[in-house]
């Protein structure tokens, strides 16, 4: 298809023929479909097919019983059809071709321009001497199969665009907004950040946000493909498009329109068809040189016969090499397949942010995993807590206080910590000048029950770093536990309490693991927790390396090293403290909810809590590797196989024709196999 053109206000286009089916099935919203296009179309294609049926009369010798005088009327009555066919058929290419002389760049305009000009010209060359074959049924019925053509493959191209529409139209419309102590509906786009929202049972919520009343379930199979409503209640986050359960909700909104988790799916994806992979790049780059080969053997053939006194031979070899050799199945094999893998990974919920991303993906040859959030639910539970035996404040009170400190986090660890102080009734003080120290711990200055304190909270190494002396973690904490101490008042003192937590491996962990391996992956645990824990955690899901406890920064040169090594790496994280390595990695996936589109580090997002769609997502790029392989492989081997053909004059340009058409289809078919399977899970 050539270089990928743009219309000014308009999407993409690779060639006037996709412009044009484009117009002719396009939304709407964006181009609509006009009236005198589709004249022209249904016009053009009844000319070229009486062009056929006469040109078939004249070739069987039907029209000899009429007398000597009828085959020129009938002749000219060929210019006459083949003429208003090819502007209504032939103006999009014509264009084409005109573009691709100023810049100098030949595509398959200008081939199929080529092609179909050149037979009208000869033919009509022909006509009006009154001899010489004519081959205006090749020139009309090119244009016809190659518009046809791109009719069929539009089609398939607009599946990912049609599952977009699709997920713009889960949004409802309306939204019942609170206003002035009443509730009123008014259009979703009006509904601004903090108004309060109602849902009844059974209705779409309108806007992204947290239920601020009410308990329910959601559907969020748009977004996870997931079917089981997941349950919700005060504080937690919905999506807009998503379904709510049985329950009535208040929901304040947050994010509407295009900040809407929809609109930015929808846009990412948008995004990522619309990037070039390697592959595309590669394919524009062979059909920029083969157009121009293509016309030179073209040429050839024509000079060989003429010099072999078989003139006739060898206009009917020029034709067909210039129509055989169009390079159409070589521009659809890697787009169409690409665009369609990329739809259908965000049909399962998970979000490619670029072609070139996905075309990686089979490349990887080692994937770090996180484990906190990644390999466990990341919801950890307290599970132990002591307090200075001489202290002056009891368990409660100390928890307190490092519950207080942590209220500003929004890590795992932190959550969990406020959670217990919350199930035992503690009340929470006042948190200033918080500071995150990732992998290690945090820090700030706690405002609790009247008295101002500076508290320090972390890892044993964290507090030690800055002068206080806590007791043994690995007295503190059994295998698969976590120990967070924490300190305040004067550095030099004793640690005022440490607390146990312990986290759950996600259920699919281990069948996930063991699916990454089945697939020639090899796997590592990258932890910041004591080695003992993540070790304890890499047993319970099958992962055999392990490196912990690990900074960030350590994260980073674990990858740097696997890297250095010649392996293709690939790091699944949070989005967030694995920034970092997140984006050292050649592939970069974050696992989570909504939140994580905006972590711009990571490559791929996973959305939902499903870990399957890690391997799922590998089966999906290897199965789309091998598609364009199997297409690149029969565009090239058509292409030289039928060009050989045709130069030996044996082959007919209308043949020919026929023939391009089946190679785009056949790539088209292949490209179409399986895109309504679902990926499968891990066994």
């Amino acid at each position: 298809m050539g270089a990928l053109g743009c219309f000014p206000g308009e999407a993409a286009f690779c060639c006037q023929g996709c412009y044009l089916v484009w117009r002719l099935v396009g939304p709407q919203g964006q181009a609509g479909a006009p009236a005198w296009l589709l004249v022209r179309l249904g016009v053009g294609a009844l000319l070229a097919m009486n062009v056929m049926m006469v040109s078939l009369l004249l070739y069987y010798g039907e029209i000899a019983p009429l007398g000597a005088h009828a085959v020129p009327v009938f002749r000219w009555g060929l210019l006459a059809l083949a003429t208003p066919a090819l502007v209504l058929l032939g103006h999009p290419f014509l264009a084409g071709l005109g573009r691709a002389v100023r810049r100098r760049r030949p595509d398959m305009d200008a081939l199929v321009a080529l092609g179909a000009l050149s037979a009208f010209s000869v033919s009509a060359v022909h006509v009006l001497r009154g001899r010489g074959p004519i081959y205006f049924d090749t020139a009309t019925m090119l244009l016809l199969l190659v518009t046809l053509g791109k009719l069929l493959e539009a089609s398939a191209k607009t599946a990912t665009a049609a599952s977009l529409r699709g997920l713009l139209e889960l949004q409802p419309p309306t939204a019942r907004v609170v206003r002035g102590g009443e509730t009123v509906e008014v259009p979703a786009e009006q509904v601004q950040p903090g108004e309060t929202v109602r849902v009844r049972p059974g209705e779409s919520i309108p806007v992204d946000g947290r239920i601020s009343a009410g308990r329910t379930t959601v559907s969020e199979a748009a977004f996870t493909g997931e079917s089981l409503p997941s349950p919700r209640g005060p504080g937690e986050a919905v999506y807009g498009g998503s379904v709510n359960g049985e329950g009535e909700i208040a929901v304040t909104a947050r994010e509407v329109g295009e900040g809407s988790l929809l609109a930015r799916m929808a846009r990412l994806v948008e995004e990522a068809v619309a990037t070039r992979s390697p592959a595309e790049r590669l394919a524009d780059r062979a059909a920029a040189w083969f157009v121009p080969l293509v016309v030179l053997v073209a040429a050839g053939t024509a000079a060989y016969w003429w010099s072999a006194g078989q003139a006739a031979r060898g206009g009917m070899g020029a034709l067909a090499v210039l129509v055989v050799a169009c390079p159409c199945a070589l521009g659809l094999a890697t787009p169409l397949v690409t665009s369609l893998a990329l739809g259908r990974a965000a049909r399962q919920g998970v979000l490619v942010r670029s072609a070139a991303t996905l075309e990686r993906l089979p490349r990887v040859t080692r994937v770090f995993l996180d484990k906190t959030g990644t390999l466990t639910r990341g919801t950890l539970n307290v599970v132990g807590l002591s307090v200075e035996p001489d202290g002056a404040l009891t368990a409660d009170q100390a928890l307190a206080m490092l519950a207080t400190l942590e209220s500003a986090s929004e890590h795992p660890v932190g959550k969990a910590i406020v959670a217990e102080a919350r199930r035992r009734g503690l009340g929470l003080g006042e948190t200033r000048d918080y500071q995150a120290h990732p992998g290690a711990g945090a820090s700030g200055t706690v405002v609790l029950e009247g008295r101002e304190r500076e508290v320090a909270a972390g890892t044993g190494a964290f507090l030690r770093a800055r002068g206080w002396e806590p007791a043994d973690e690995a007295d503190a904490a059994e295998p698969g536990e976590l120990c967070v101490a924490a300190a305040w008042e004067e550095p030099g003192g004793p640690v005022r309490v440490q607390v146990r937590l312990r986290d759950t491996p996600r259920p699919e962990a281990a069948q996930v693991v063991r699916a990454l391996v089945a697939q020639g992956r090899a796997v590592t645990l990258l932890s910041g927790d004591r080695r003992e824990t993540a070790e304890a955690l890499a047993r319970a899901v099958g992962v055999t390396e392990v490196e912990a406890p690990c900074t960030p920064e350590g994260k980073l040169a674990c990858l740097q090293a696997a890297r250095a090594r010649g392996e293709v790496v690939a790091m699944v994280g949070d989005g967030l403290n694995d920034a970092p390595a997140l984006a050292a990695a050649e592939v970069s996936l974050a696992l989570g909810g909504g939140a994580d589109l905006a972590r711009e580090a990571a490559g791929i997002t996973l959305l939902g809590d499903d870990l399957t769609r890690l391997p799922a997502l590998f089966d999906l790029a290897t199965e789309s590797r091998r598609r364009l392989t199997q297409n690149l492989a029969w565009a090239f081997g058509y292409n030289a196989v039928a060009v050989a053909v045709a130069t030996t004059g044996h082959l007919h340009p209308l043949v020919a024709a026929a023939a391009m058409l089946g190679s785009s289809l056949f790539v088209l078919g292949n490209s179409l196999r399986g895109q309504g399977n679902r990926p499968t899970a891990p066994k």
